[in-house]
């Protein structure tokens, strides 16, 4: 209502409407309420709203996220069915995964997603996802990228000989893409293992561990391809002639690494094209002790062992026994030795399941069924004399080698047959070119216990025949491997050994002398068992002490040698200890053993871990 004024000479005063001045302020004030509240209300349904639109939109940015993926996972499924029956097609389904592992990791990188991470709990979680969307977009783009590139002309039968020759071009040329892949694969490893996630929930934590897992098979893929690629070209003769000690290693007379390598084959490669120069057997080279650099490190094991080129396979480490056979051949065949290659007739069998039957000399037909018993068995019945064993020994092995060479066999089945060679290390290389060796000492047929904890912790079991006999045809083992590395400051390693030998005694006794024991006939069988611990820990205790035959130092591990004795049907356990460093870290325990004919049944236990 307007004001009205009246004035006097003395002032001028508001005429009053007629309601009292406190009335006046009550209204006044409780209209200014109201509008604050309105105000207030206002803000708040703004607030309300775009939270609501915020959470709209995170909504469907992880549906979109998690469509991108599911939709590259099912890409990823045609890519390796595509590997094997159109290589053609592969970048074209690599541009779809790329296309698909980019939008999801634009809608992980989204603003809203971004601000979201910091809300507790939930952030946590949206940190998690976009982290690993990083990775395998990443990886997309670096790794599955440059391997379909390269995937046309590397397939498996790249690796396999046309007419005893191996075409090194393709190889060489897809070294770079494939190094390429290997960096990309194992910087993404690294950086999802450093991805924490605890506190995450269930499906974020099993989606991080999950890619853990195929990472670390990935990456044991591409590191081998990528050997594979560097490695082959130069050391099948790219720059030159080559020649390679093929050292065939029988497991019935067991030894470390295998077994007495008393079959060995000389090939020449040049250019791509392989061929068999010669062969030997244990009778054309004398005991040598000349020939050992370092007699000392023996001590740990038993001490004439280096002096015969039967039992060069004793200490548990490749390059020793690779050197030691290209000093044995170099010195008593003559000629220059560039690498060596060991295999075992349970690896035969696995390369005839590429070849199919092999007729020998003999009449006999090797097959992948019958391979093992006909090399470590049937052939002792059949000939007395060791010269005609090793001659069918090496014969056998030069069959298969030219039945691979000639190119008609299954390049797939022969690709995953000496995969799995290498993962049983029943497959060992060595260079003596110092480049080229420390490249195969990365990978598992290097035949190298790990020098530190720091990826596993590592334990050997390895078995020698001391019976003078073929009796580990028929030898059973397991080995228990135990460590409380998790809770302890200061852990303990226990380590368990069961033997059991496979035969009766009426069977023992139906064997000539050279197969049951040149020593102990059918009555007793002897084996050494030289256990290594970790890198860095000390030797405690065995329930055995009067078993222990030596003991001592190697490969930076503590060495305990028992000798064990069993008769026909009877099982016998020993069991040793040792104790870690304190303080120190260990990665996860892993037990190492010699490749028997027979395969030695590993567990392991960590309990805390």
């Amino acid at each position: 209502m307007p004001r009205r004024y009246r004035v006097n000479v003395s002032a001028a005063e508001p005429v009053s409407s007629g309601a009292p001045a406190g009335v006046i302020a009550g209204a006044e004030g409780r209209g200014g309420r109201r509008r604050r509240r309105r105000l207030i209300l206002l803000i708040i349904g703004i607030v309300l709203l775009v939270l609501v639109a915020a959470v709209a939109w995170l909504g469907f940015r992880v549906i979109q996220v998690k469509d991108s993926l599911e939709r590259a996972q099912g890409l990823i499924g045609d890519l390796q069915s595509q590997v094997a029956s159109d290589p053609g097609s592969l970048v074209g389904t690599v541009g779809e995964i790329t296309d698909a592992t980019d939008q999801a990791r634009a809608g992980s990188s989204d603003p809203v997603w971004r601000v979201a991470e910091i809300v507790p709990v939930l952030g946590r979680n949206l940190t998690v996802v976009r982290e690993l969307v990083g990775t395998v977009d990443d990886l997309a783009d670096n790794a599955l990228e440059p391997l379909a590139t390269v995937a046309g002309q590397l397939d498996s039968s790249a690796f396999s000989p046309v007419n005893g020759r191996i075409d090194l071009a393709p190889i060489a040329d897809a070294a770079v893409s494939v190094a390429a892949a290997d960096d990309a694969v194992q910087t993404a490893r690294t950086t999802v293992n450093g991805i924490d996630a605890d506190g995450t929930l269930e499906p974020v934590a099993s989606a991080r561990d999950q890619l853990v897992g195929v990472l670390g098979d990935a990456a044991s893929l591409t590191s081998g391809l990528r050997a594979a690629t560097q490695l082959l070209p130069p050391m099948l003769g790219a720059d030159g002639p080559r020649n390679y000690v093929l050292m065939i290693q029988n497991n019935a007379e067991a030894r470390a690494l295998g077994g007495n390598p008393a079959a060995l084959v000389l090939l020449t490669v040049d250019d791509g094209a392989i061929s068999i120069t010669g062969q030997g057997s244990s009778p054309d080279f004398r005991a040598d002790r000349s020939l050992v650099p370092d007699p000392a490190i023996y001590d740990a094991y038993y001490p004439h062992f280096p002096s015969f080129i039967t039992d060069i396979t004793t200490r548990p480490d490749f390059p020793t026994a690779a050197s030691l056979a290209k000093s044995f051949w170099e010195k008593y065949k003559g000629g220059t030795v560039d690498g060596v290659l060991s295999l075992d007739p349970v690896a035969l069998s696995y390369l005839l399941k590429a070849t199919g039957p092999v007729a020998l000399i003999t009449g006999d037909q090797l097959t992948s069924d019958n391979a093992i018993s006909l090399l470590l068995s049937d052939v002792y019945a059949r000939y007395e004399d060791p010269r005609l064993q090793d001659a069918f020994f090496a014969s056998a092995a030069a069959e298969v080698f030219s039945a691979i060479t000639s190119g008609n066999v299954d390049a797939s089945a022969l690709l995953a047959g000496l995969q799995k060679a290498g993962a049983e290390r029943r497959l060992l290389l060595w260079s003596d070119r110092e480049d080229e060796q420390s490249i195969i000492a990365t990978t598992p047929i290097a035949g190298i216990l790990p020098t530190s904890n720091d990826e596993t912790t590592a334990v050997g079991v390895y078995f020698m025949d001391r019976s003078i006999s073929k009796m580990d045809y028929y030898l059973d083992t397991s080995v228990t491997s135990a460590s409380d590395q998790c809770t302890a400051d200061q852990p303990t390693f226990t380590v368990s050994v069961t033997l059991t030998s496979a035969i009766d005694q009426a069977t023992a006794d139906s064997l000539p002398s050279y197969v049951a024991s040149e020593t102990f006939g059918g009555g007793t069988f002897q084996t050494d068992v030289y256990t290594l611990g970790p890198v860095g820990s000390t030797f405690e205790a065995t329930d055995s002490p009067d078993a222990v035959i030596s003991g001592g130092t190697d490969l930076g591990r503590p060495v305990v040698g028992l000798n064990v004795l069993l008769a026909p049907g009877e099982s016998r356990t020993v069991e040793l200890t040792f104790r870690g460093e304190p303080g120190a870290e260990y990665g996860p325990l892993a037990t190492w053993t010699t490749p028997m004919v027979r395969p030695t049944l590993v567990s392991e236990s960590t309990p805390g871990c």
